[in-house]
């Protein structure tokens, strides 16, 4: 039976690939691009984070709006919602990722050293993982950024409703370039822009056109291709020894992230049945999961061919570990914390149900 649905869905998928694209296959495209990034020299991994930062901006809008504030302790709901959305499955990828660590050769020293505590408990609550002195799922910083931002949502949503939008979203730009400069681990004022355009763009009930997203999506890869094969690569494509080009990594992955917000916005309002919203569920796993598979790549010390056949393995066992755990822990926990929430819903007829993305 369930080999029969996974085919069915292969099968199936083909036809759905016209445009426009659904929001779970984008979401999805975003963690296999993260993916791609940790073990290539393709520089373009950052973009896929603030790009998800924006659709997380987008989706806390809605959900703060459409649904949290007609529960009963509307923050302490939202709260406990998100925690219990993202935290079981990061729970288990660290219980499934030091172990094999530990067995590739990084010593258990580097990875609890004196924190040991500090890692138990950024693993499970998420704020302040990203100040740890090893990250043994270095892609979860993004997850401390993440709840740093639902903690203030609700306020951000509340300013909304009070400001000006436009003045909002100029404050955010101007808060997020002067923290980028001093900060370098991770805050949220440092990409509040991204979270900003999201919001105000899910109260303003933004869509941008086909023809919109189109030059969006357009404009993003015929100037990653022309990079490409200019003499410029080196702004795009670092790897072990990057050129002194890629100094300028950050500020491409960011105007590229900016280029992307009208097709991003328009892939929120396309119509998402079972198998995108597996999608959606998948690039959550996989962006946790495929860090370890990653660390045991860069251990790899034989030919090239050797490290080509463990990414390969990779790359099959990462998507196929990920389903197991979305399809037998992820899902089922899910649905515990959806009814959990619809019995804290008062009776309003004017509720909107937005379904729950989980996080990067």
């Amino acid at each position: 039976m369930v080999s029969s649905n996974i085919s069915g869905s292969i099968l199936a998928y083909p036809r759905r690939l016209a445009w426009p694209v659904e929001p779970g296959a984008f979401r999805l495209f975003l963690a296999l691009l993260v993916f791609v990034h940790h073990f290539s020299s393709f520089g373009l991994g950052p973009y896929a984070v603030y790009v998800f930062f924006m659709l997380s901006g987008f989706w806390v809008q809605r959900m703060w709006a459409g649904r949290y504030q007609t529960t009963r302790a509307p923050y302490f709901t939202y709260i406990i919602s998100r925690f219990w959305r993202l935290a079981p499955v990061m729970i288990l990828v660290s219980a499934i990722t030091i172990p094999i660590l530990l067995l590739i050769g990084i010593e258990e020293s580097r990875i609890f050293g004196g924190q040991f505590a500090h890692l138990i408990a950024s693993s499970t609550f998420f704020l302040g993982y990203a100040w740890l002195d090893y990250l043994p799922i270095g892609a979860a910083w993004s997850l401390d950024v993440e709840m740093q931002f639902y903690a203030v949502s609700p306020l951000l949503a509340w300013l909304l409703t009070k400001y000006e939008n436009r003045l909002i979203s100029l404050i955010a730009a101007a808060i997020s370039a002067v923290v980028s400069i001093y900060f370098v681990t991770p805050v949220l004022l440092k990409y509040l822009f991204f979270f900003m355009v999201g919001m105000i763009a899910a109260r303003q009930n933004w869509e941008p056109g086909k023809q919109a997203a189109f030059s969006s999506a357009f404009t993003v890869a015929a100037i990653l291709i022309l990079v490409t094969i200019s003499p410029w690569r080196g702004v795009l494509w670092g790897g072990a020894e990057p050129g002194p080009l890629f100094a300028y990594n950050p500020q491409f992955n960011v105007a590229m992230a900016f280029l992307t917000i009208p097709f991003a916005l328009h892939t929120v309002y396309r119509k998402s049945d079972s198998t995108d919203r597996m999608f959606a569920d998948l690039s959550y796993v996989i962006y946790l999961l495929h860090w370890v598979g990653m660390q045991w790549f860069f251990t790899i010390n034989g030919p090239f061919t050797e490290r080509l056949a463990v990414a390969a393995m990779c790359f099959v066992m990462v998507p196929l570990v990920s389903w197991v755990i979305w399809r037998f822990f992820d899902r089922p926990v899910n649905r515990l914390r959806a009814a959990w929430v619809q019995c804290r819903q008062f009776a309003v007829e004017s509720v909107t149900i937005v379904r729950e993305p989980a996080g990067p």
